[in-house]
Parts: C-alpha cells; structure tokens; sequence
C-alpha cells in the first residue's frame, strides 16, 4: 500500500491480492475519478486568464461541497470495516485508505478557513502589542507527516536547523521539511468561510464512533492513520473555534482595521454556530476514546525493563515490535494536542460550554488543566503524568518510550502556544507548569529527560533530544519574558543579583536545579555514535549558547564576550556533575556511550584544561577522569580503547602534574596499545605518547626511545607478505 498521497491510496486498492470485493473496487474508481476531475478543473483555472479569483474559490470548493465525495469517503470505511463476506473479514486496506482520504480532506479544509482575528497579546486592553520576541515559536518539523500537525511517529528526519535569517523571512528559524511530507501548494491559498450544509460537518459528525471502534485495531497501519485522522480532525475543529470566536471578540480587544473587517460577518448563522459547537463535542468525544484506551493500556500488567519475561508473553511484548496499540494510542494522544490550536478566547454564551462547565477554548491544557493537578494521589493526573513518565523511562518497548517523549514534547508546545493570547493570571498558571519546582508537570518532564537522554536505543535518545529543546526552550523564553516584564514594570532588582545573573548564561538562570542532570546529557549526546543524534545535539548546543554572544567592535573571536563564558562557561561551573556522568558513562554496558564518553572527557582536557579562566574548575576531578579511562583501555570495543588513548595524552599536556600519579601506568597502557591489531590505536597510541613527551620533557623522551629502539627492529622479523595476502590475514577470523 502507498499512502504517500490520495491518488496513490486509491490506486494501490486494484493492486492488492487476492483481489478485494468488486463493491471496493468500484467504488475506490469513483472517488478517484472525483479527485481527477478536480484536478483537471484546475489546471484549467490555473491557465485562465479571467477573473482568477473568483474561479480559484469555486475550485477550492469542488471537492469540499461534494456531497458524493463525502459519503463515499465514509462508505469506504464502512466496507472496511465490514465483516459480510469471509474472504473480506481480514482485509484492512478500504479501512486504512477511506482514513487517509479524511486525513486529506480535513486538511484541505483547514487551508481553506480564513485566517482568524486575534485579540492582543497577553490579553492586553492598551490596543498596544507586548513586545515579546520569546514568544515566537519554533516548530521543529517533528509531526506525525500527515494530520498530526506537528508529530513524526519516527521522531524528526532532519535537525532542524536555526542559521541568522531564514530564506523565509522568519528570524532565527528555518525548518528543513522531510521529503515524504513535502506537498506543492499553490502560489496563493484562496479561503472562504465555512457554511453550515458543509459535507464536512456530516464527515465530522460520524469521525468520533470510527474512531471509537479502530483505536486498537488489530491492524498497527490502521492504528497509525486513526491517530493522523484524530490529528486532522482536532486541527480543523479548533480552527473553526478559532474562527468562530474571532467574530464575537470584544471591540478592545481588536484594533480598528481589524474591526472594519468584521462588521460585515459580526452574525454567524445559528446553523453555521451549531455545527461548529458540534464539532468541538466530537473532539472532546474522541478524545475521552483516546484517553480511555491509553488508562486501560496503561493497567496492563507488562513486563519492564529490569524484568522482561517476553518469551513467556502472549504475543510481541518486546524491545523491538510494537506494543498492543500502546504506541498507537500515544501518537493519537500528540497528534490531538498538537491540533488543539486555540487560542484561549470564546464567547459567553452557555451552549458553548463543555458538559462540565469549562469553556471550550480549544487549548488542550486550559480545557484539561484537571490532568495536571495532583490532588495527593487521587487526580487525574497521578495517572496521566506518571502514566507518560512510566512510559518514556520504565517501559521494555522502545517504540512507546520514544512516543511518550512526544507526547510531553507537544503539551510543552501547546503550553507555550497557549499563553500567547492569555490573561495575565492564565499566563502566570500556564508558565508554573514548567517552572515550578513543585509542579508535578515539572518532575515528570525531568524525570523522562533523565532517562530518555541516555537511552541506549538511538531512537529513544533522538525523541529525548527534541523533548529537551524544546523544554530548555521553552524555560529560556519564559526567563527572557519575565525579566522583561519586571523591566517593564519598574521593578527593583537587586544590584548583588544583576551581578549574579551576569556571570551565568541564560540557560543556568531559566533551568535552575535541572543544570546538573541536563548539562551533561547535553555534551555527552554531542559525541553519540548515531548521527542523527550527535548533529541534532550540536544544533541544540548552538541554539542554547552561541546566541548569547555579545559580540564588540573589532573582534572577530566572541567566545570571550558571552554571557556567562557561553557553553564552556557553563561547563566549568557544572564541572562536578559533569565528570562524575562521564565517569560513569566510561562504564556503560553500551559500547557507543563509553566511546561518546571519551571523547567528552577529552574535549574537557583540550578545551578546558588548555583555558587560563576555566583550567581551575576542572583540575579536582582529573584523577577520576584519569581512572575512568585508564578502565577504557581494556575494552572490548576497539574505538573505546582508541579514544582513551587520546585522551590521557591531552590529559597530560593540560594537567602534567595531577596526571605525574599515574603515569608509570599510563605509559605500560600507551605501550601496550602500540601492538594492537588494530592500526588506528597503534597510531593514536604513538600521538599520545608524543604527548606525553611534549608535557614531561627529555626524561619521557628517553623512556619512549628505549621501546622504540627495542620494537622497531622486530618489523625485520615478520616475514614478506604481498598485498593479497595481508588483505586474506585481515579477514582471516581465526587469525584475531
């Protein structure tokens, strides 16, 4: 099946075998000569050269006002999920392609809504905008593909990387999108309100109970599309709220042009109103479905990390296979948060009003606030929030640990959008989620950092390194809002503090007691075999530290002139922690953290140990870091051994005299590794040596001329070898 685009979904139906029914057949053709018609209608427009605006939106409304699309849409799920004849019961695909058209088509519809008025800021009433450039947010590209908004299931294809300027005009950030999810768009989004005889809302009205009977297919294909599909559906919904409540806001809450536009559309017809509230009640419904399925998953008795008897489990409860429809119903969980788009502010009136008597406002954690407030082990969320930590650090699957990384990715994501058009009071509450030190939102998230960081799956530890950009993120922005509010407002700082507050980097002030757990899974995650991983860890290092730089008039290196020293500043002041992960990161039971890890050590001696400012911080921890890699020597990995030969030699010309207790067994260590059989550590065994001669003078000189002269001589006594032959010895296993 190739659900890469509608047109190709319907396709691949006449493809499958054994043949589906002639029912799904015909009627997959129809749908697809519905979309063709479209499309031939309009390159047609495209080439007219009349009145293009006009055609445009009649186009755009072809397939949206489509009564037969529609319901075509819905009886292919309906086929799908049928069970009338026997050789159809196990077939999946009308389901799974009839979810992928709806995925689509909620999201044409999206496109086509209007664009919203805002009310100011912060819920200001000067008709002046706060200036918070904080508050501009980043995506970083990492959504489900297709009707998730903002969620890959796979985690993020490629870094995001944040130059100066975008070619987009948009400072500071630049998203690289993936080729799979890339869609040409036309030159201009035509839009056009929405009316109530829509199609749509009829789709909409029936997409809750699809949703209902296929979160836990048994089909995980199924399952993915659901969640895009909840995705979709949450995007479009709130957009419509959004829409809808830009036409009731108060007059100073708008600025005089935008009231000029909506004098004319002040009235929403009771019918258009109605459907648009009755969308709201499906989301909530399909979101009570997620929920409901998440806690019965999540009660489960499994099997953990430290106990996994998945031999004696009925069916794949692995590290490696999916896990029930767990992960499915994680991913459902980020696409919907990441769809409640809205922005804080409806009307008055009662029938917009949720069943519970809080507001609809299309913020996910302004209308659930209830899942994270802790009510002494009995709220909703001990179970939510230690749900998802239990997932993202206990749980043996790998798959759900990364998607509960996601997961509390998107709610730090909907927090921060949120408080973009709150009050000052639902600002201050939304900020203390992830501020407070007593916020159990706040434990939660770093308590999964934790252990999400230093995963030994690339995949888990890729998931971690977006959750904790955009986590510092977030604290940094709120940091820089703050103090300019405090600015703003004329407050008193203390001169003692401002000094204080100078000395650090921003990164210190906004993560406070985090530093010392998140620091060094920052630096160690910059060394990390996986690719993926290390560039999008020295993005992160980059995004955190390097704006920070106060660059003067002629100088052309600003290390020097960031705030607080920048990262190697924060390094040295958080040298302790720092050195003791290392240390214990040289004896990790995976190969590519203890390699990741000797390399962090030595970047420590060259950087730090070589810095006139920063050499002091790290001088009483060079015997443990000494220790940590003089056991790296023995490892059975080869790039281990290789790394903490380098790294002792640095050692030693930037800490001569700590380094002078361990020499004797340092140079039986260089001396040893000049016979490996590898020819890199032989190599990297001789440049540390020079080091050593380069840090203890003539008298190291001497002791390395002694093995020279004594070891050079044996080459004489290998016998002649062609080429050929030295290759057959390399692969000759039982030669090593």
């Amino acid at each position: 099946m190739d659900f890469s685009t509608v047109e190709r979904a319907l396709v691949s139906l006449s493809r499958r075998h054994p043949p589906l029914s002639p029912e799904v057949l015909d009627l997959s053709k129809r749908l697809l000569d519905l979309l063709q018609s479209s499309l031939s209608s309009s390159a047609t427009t495209a080439t007219s050269t009349t009145s293009t605006t006009t055609s445009d939106v009649e186009h755009s409304s072809s397939i949206a006002e489509s009564n037969e699309y529609a319901t075509g849409i819905l009886t292919l799920i309906s086929v799908g999920e049928s069970t009338a004849s026997p050789q159809d019961q196990q077939r999946w695909e009308p389901l799974a392609v009839g979810l992928r058209l709806v995925v689509d088509y909620l999201e044409q519809r999206t496109k086509e809504l209007p664009r919203p008025l805002l009310p100011n800021k912060h819920g200001s009433d000067n008709g002046e905008e706060e200036d918070d450039d904080d508050d501009e947010e980043e995506d970083e590209g990492t959504g489900l593909g297709t009707g998730g908004g903002g969620v890959y299931a796979e985690g993020p294809r490629i870094p995001k990387i944040a130059p100066p300027s975008s070619p987009t005009g948009v400072e500071g950030t630049t998203t690289i999108p993936s080729p799979a999810v890339v869609v040409s768009q036309p030159t201009e989004q035509r839009t056009q309100p929405p009316r109530a005889e829509s199609p749509v809302f009829e789709l909409m009205k029936s997409l809750p109970e699809i949703v209902d009977r296929n979160v836990e297919h048994p089909e995980p294909r199924v399952r993915s599309l659901v969640a895009q599909v909840v995705g979709a559906y949450a995007l479009y919904a709130t957009s419509l709220l959004n829409w809808m409540s830009s036409h009731g806001l108060p007059s100073h809450s708008r600025s005089q042009s935008e009231e000029s536009q909506t004098n004319e559309t002040q009235q929403l017809p009771h019918e258009l109103k109605t459907s648009i509230i009755h969308s709201q009640k499906g989301r909530r419904q399909i979101h009570r479905v997620i929920l409901a399925s998440l806690r019965s998953h999540l009660a489960m008795k499994e099997p953990s990390r430290e106990n996994n008897p998945s031999a004696a489990s009925d069916g794949a409860l692995d590290d490696t296979t999916g896990w029930r429809a767990l992960e499915t119903n994680l991913h459902a969980l980020a696409s919907y948060i990441d769809g409640c788009v809205g922005n804080g502010f409806v009307g008055e009136n009662d029938e917009e009003k949720r069943e519970d008597g809080a507001i609809s406002s299309g913020s996910y954690l302004l209308e659930e606030a209830h899942l994270f407030e802790s009510h002494d082990g009995d709220g909703d969320g001990e179970w939510f929030l230690s749900g998802l930590q239990h997932c993202s650090v206990v749980h043996v699957n790998r798959h759900v640990r990364a998607a509960s990384a996601a997961v509390l990715g998107v709610l730090i994501k909907s927090c921060m959008r949120s408080r973009r058009y709150s009050s000052r009071e639902t600002r201050d509450y939304l900020e203390d989620l992830l501020v407070e030190s007593d916020s159990l939102f706040r434990r939660v998230l770093k308590e999964s950092l934790k252990g999400t960081l230093a995963d030994n799956w690339s995949q888990v530890r890729m998931a971690g390194s977006v959750l904790c950009r955009r986590y510092v993120g977030a604290l940094m922005r709120i940091y820089r809002g703050r103090k300019k509010a405090a600015m703003r407002d004329g407050e008193k700082v203390d001169e003692e503090e401002e000094e204080e507050e100078e000395d650090v980097t921003v990164f210190e002030s906004a993560a406070g007691d985090l530093v010392p757990m998140l620091l060094p899974r920052m630096c160690l995650n910059r060394f990390y075999i996986a690719q993926g991983v290390k560039l999008y860890s020295q993005d992160t290092w980059k995004t955190v530290f390097e704006q920070q730089k106060q660059s003067r008039e002629g100088e052309e290196d600003t290390t020097a002139t960031a705030v607080g020293g920048g990262g190697m500043g924060a390094v040295a002041r958080n040298a302790a922690p720092l050195c003791r992960y290392y240390a214990k990161m040289c004896d990790a039971d995976n190969h590519a953290v203890r390699e990741a890890a000797c390399q962090g050590v030595a970047e420590l001696a060259q950087k730090l140990g070589k810095h006139s400012l920063y050499a002091e911080f790290l001088a009483p921890h060079v015997t443990i870091l000494l220790q940590a890699l003089l056991m790296c020597f023995h490892d059975e990995s080869w790039p281990v051994r290789d790394e903490a030969c380098l790294a002792c030699g640095t050692f030693c010309l930037a800490y001569a005299e700590e380094c002078l207790p361990e020499l004797p067994t340092l140079f039986e260590r260089w001396t040893e590794q000049m016979t490996d059989q590898i020819w890199s550590v032989r190599e990297d065994a001789a440049v540390a040596l020079g080091d050593a001669i380069a840090a203890y003078g003539p008298d190291m000189l001497e002791k390395v001329m002694k093995v020279l002269k004594k070891s050079l001589p044996a080459a004489k006594d290998q016998p002649a070898m062609s080429r050929e032959e030295y290759k057959k010895l390399q692969n000759d296993m039982q030669a090593h």
